[in-house]
Protein backbone atom coordinates (compact mmCIF):
# COMPACT_ATOMS: atom_id res chain seq x y z
CA UNK A 1 0.00 0.00 0.00
CA UNK A 2 1.26 3.48 -0.87
CA UNK A 3 0.72 6.58 1.22
CA UNK A 4 0.47 10.10 -0.07
CA UNK A 5 0.29 13.33 1.86
CA UNK A 6 -1.86 16.34 1.38
CA UNK A 7 -1.18 19.63 3.04
CA UNK A 8 -3.25 22.70 3.72
CA UNK A 9 -1.75 26.16 3.50
CA UNK A 10 -1.55 26.30 7.28
CA UNK A 11 1.05 23.51 7.23
CA UNK A 12 -1.21 20.73 8.52
CA UNK A 13 -0.86 17.43 6.74
CA UNK A 14 -3.23 14.61 6.00
CA UNK A 15 -2.60 11.16 4.63
CA UNK A 16 -4.41 9.49 1.77
CA UNK A 17 -3.82 5.76 1.65
CA UNK A 18 -3.67 4.35 -1.84
CA UNK A 19 -4.25 0.64 -2.19
CA UNK A 20 -6.34 -2.03 -3.83
CA UNK A 21 -8.52 -3.14 -0.92
CA UNK A 22 -12.25 -2.43 -0.76
CA UNK A 23 -11.82 0.59 1.48
CA UNK A 24 -9.41 2.49 -0.74
CA UNK A 25 -9.34 2.97 -4.52
CA UNK A 26 -6.42 1.72 -6.55
CA UNK A 27 -3.79 4.25 -7.62
CA UNK A 28 -4.94 4.12 -11.25
CA UNK A 29 -8.52 4.92 -10.23
CA UNK A 30 -7.62 8.23 -8.57
CA UNK A 31 -4.76 9.53 -10.73
CA UNK A 32 -5.86 12.79 -12.35
CA UNK A 33 -4.81 12.66 -15.98
CA UNK A 34 -6.89 15.63 -17.15
CA UNK A 35 -3.76 17.76 -17.67
CA UNK A 36 -2.14 15.28 -20.06
CA UNK A 37 -1.30 16.90 -23.37
CA UNK A 38 -1.43 20.42 -21.92
CA UNK A 39 1.56 22.69 -22.14
CA UNK A 40 3.53 23.85 -19.11
CA UNK A 41 3.63 27.57 -19.76
CA UNK A 42 3.40 28.36 -16.04
CA UNK A 43 5.39 30.87 -14.04
CA UNK A 44 6.94 29.94 -10.72
CA UNK A 45 9.20 31.64 -8.20
CA UNK A 46 12.62 30.14 -7.52
CA UNK A 47 14.08 29.81 -4.03
CA UNK A 48 16.13 32.91 -4.92
CA UNK A 49 12.95 34.93 -5.51
CA UNK A 50 13.38 35.05 -9.29
CA UNK A 51 10.40 34.51 -11.58
CA UNK A 52 10.87 31.62 -14.01
CA UNK A 53 8.68 29.66 -16.41
CA UNK A 54 8.42 25.90 -16.78
CA UNK A 55 8.19 26.23 -20.57
CA UNK A 56 11.81 27.45 -20.56
CA UNK A 57 12.88 23.82 -20.03
CA UNK A 58 11.58 22.75 -23.45
CA UNK A 59 14.05 20.80 -25.54
CA UNK A 60 14.64 18.05 -23.02
CA UNK A 61 12.38 15.94 -20.79
CA UNK A 62 11.27 17.69 -17.61
CA UNK A 63 10.37 16.19 -14.24
CA UNK A 64 8.44 18.49 -11.90
CA UNK A 65 8.16 17.22 -8.34
CA UNK A 66 5.82 18.88 -5.83
CA UNK A 67 6.93 18.31 -2.24
CA UNK A 68 6.56 19.57 1.32
CA UNK A 69 8.52 19.13 4.51
CA UNK A 70 5.33 17.96 6.27
CA UNK A 71 5.05 15.02 3.85
CA UNK A 72 7.26 12.08 4.95
CA UNK A 73 6.92 10.26 1.59
CA UNK A 74 8.08 13.45 -0.17
CA UNK A 75 11.13 13.69 2.05
CA UNK A 76 11.90 9.99 1.58
CA UNK A 77 11.92 10.14 -2.22
CA UNK A 78 13.94 13.35 -2.62
CA UNK A 79 17.42 11.74 -2.33
CA UNK A 80 16.41 9.19 -4.99
CA UNK A 81 15.23 12.01 -7.28
CA UNK A 82 18.61 13.69 -6.78
CA UNK A 83 20.46 10.46 -7.64
CA UNK A 84 18.43 10.00 -10.83
CA UNK A 85 18.96 13.66 -11.73
CA UNK A 86 22.72 13.16 -11.36
CA UNK A 87 22.63 9.90 -13.36
CA UNK A 88 21.01 11.65 -16.33
CA UNK A 89 23.79 14.25 -16.31
CA UNK A 90 21.71 17.21 -17.45
CA UNK A 91 19.90 15.45 -20.30
CA UNK A 92 16.70 15.59 -18.20
CA UNK A 93 15.64 18.74 -16.36
CA UNK A 94 14.27 18.48 -12.82
CA UNK A 95 12.35 21.16 -10.96
CA UNK A 96 11.23 20.68 -7.37
CA UNK A 97 8.35 22.87 -6.23
CA UNK A 98 7.84 23.24 -2.49
CA UNK A 99 4.36 23.75 -1.08
CA UNK A 100 5.74 24.63 2.34
CA UNK A 101 4.22 27.71 3.96
CA UNK A 102 7.66 28.94 5.03
CA UNK A 103 10.50 29.25 2.53
CA UNK A 104 13.02 28.51 5.30
CA UNK A 105 11.45 25.07 5.77
CA UNK A 106 11.73 24.37 2.06
CA UNK A 107 15.37 25.49 1.94
CA UNK A 108 16.25 23.44 5.02
CA UNK A 109 14.67 20.34 3.48
CA UNK A 110 16.56 20.80 0.21
CA UNK A 111 19.81 21.12 2.18
CA UNK A 112 19.05 18.06 4.33
CA UNK A 113 18.19 15.86 1.33
CA UNK A 114 21.04 17.08 -0.87
CA UNK A 115 18.81 18.22 -3.71
CA UNK A 116 20.74 20.31 -6.24
CA UNK A 117 18.29 20.62 -9.14
CA UNK A 118 16.24 23.78 -9.70
CA UNK A 119 13.81 24.58 -6.89
CA UNK A 120 10.72 26.74 -6.70
CA UNK A 121 8.21 27.74 -4.06
CA UNK A 122 4.41 27.58 -4.31
CA UNK A 123 3.14 28.39 -0.79
CA UNK A 124 -0.44 29.01 -1.95
CA UNK A 125 -0.52 25.75 -3.96
CA UNK A 126 -1.62 27.75 -7.02
CA UNK A 127 0.73 25.97 -9.42
CA UNK A 128 -0.04 22.62 -7.79
CA UNK A 129 -3.75 23.25 -8.47
CA UNK A 130 -3.04 24.25 -12.09
CA UNK A 131 -1.63 20.77 -12.64
CA UNK A 132 -4.59 19.07 -10.95
CA UNK A 133 -2.53 17.87 -8.00
CA UNK A 134 -4.49 16.30 -5.17
CA UNK A 135 -2.00 14.37 -3.06
CA UNK A 136 1.63 14.62 -2.11
CA UNK A 137 4.09 13.88 -3.48
CA UNK A 138 2.98 14.63 -7.04
CA UNK A 139 5.32 14.36 -10.00
CA UNK A 140 4.63 15.73 -13.48
CA UNK A 141 6.40 14.27 -16.51
CA UNK A 142 6.80 16.66 -19.44
CA UNK A 143 7.93 15.81 -22.97
CA UNK A 144 10.85 17.64 -24.60
CA UNK A 145 8.21 19.52 -26.64
CA UNK A 146 6.79 20.95 -23.40
CA UNK A 147 3.53 19.02 -23.05
CA UNK A 148 2.43 17.05 -20.02
CA UNK A 149 2.81 13.33 -20.56
CA UNK A 150 1.71 12.13 -17.11
CA UNK A 151 0.82 13.31 -13.62
CA UNK A 152 1.73 10.83 -10.88
CA UNK A 153 0.50 11.24 -7.29
CA UNK A 154 2.34 9.02 -4.84
CA UNK A 155 5.86 7.89 -4.10
CA UNK A 156 8.22 7.01 -6.94
CA UNK A 157 11.20 4.73 -6.49
CA UNK A 158 14.34 5.48 -8.49
CA UNK A 159 13.58 2.55 -10.82
CA UNK A 160 10.02 3.70 -11.52
CA UNK A 161 11.20 7.30 -11.95
CA UNK A 162 13.76 6.18 -14.54
CA UNK A 163 11.10 4.10 -16.32
CA UNK A 164 8.75 7.10 -16.54
CA UNK A 165 11.56 9.38 -17.78
CA UNK A 166 12.47 6.85 -20.47
CA UNK A 167 8.85 6.97 -21.67
CA UNK A 168 9.37 10.68 -22.45
CA UNK A 169 12.17 10.11 -24.96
Amino acid sequence: MLAACSSDNDGTAGVIRLGSDELAPSVDDIQDNSAEGSDVDFDFTTFDGVSSNLASYAGRPLVINFFARTCPPCVAEMPEFEAVFQDFGGSVAFVGISLDARLEDARDLADETGVSYDLGWDPGSDLFSEFGGFAMPTTVFVTPEGSINELWSGVLSADLLIEKINELT
